[in-house]
């Protein structure tokens, strides 16, 4: 069993997890951007095509887990 914990993405009607405070939260990470829901979709894809990676937890957070 695999997991995928996203960081903070963009809501498919546009709005960001982070009300007010996205800007802000862009410099945090590497992929100075929001993630979409297009990014976890492929994470998710990986892992269920891979069938040999197995007990792992994807961050899908634009590099936001390096800095802390």
């Amino acid at each position: 069993m695999n997991g995928v914990a996203p960081g903070a993405i963009a809501w498919p009607e546009g709005r960001a997890v982070f009300r007010g405070g996205a800007p802000a939260h862009r410099r945090l990470h590497a992929a100075r951007r929001t993630g979409t829901a297009e990014d976890i979709a492929g994470a998710v894809h990986f892992l269920a095509c891979a069938p040999y990676v197995t007990g792992q937890i994807l961050a899908v957070d634009g590099g936001r887990s390096i800095y802390l």
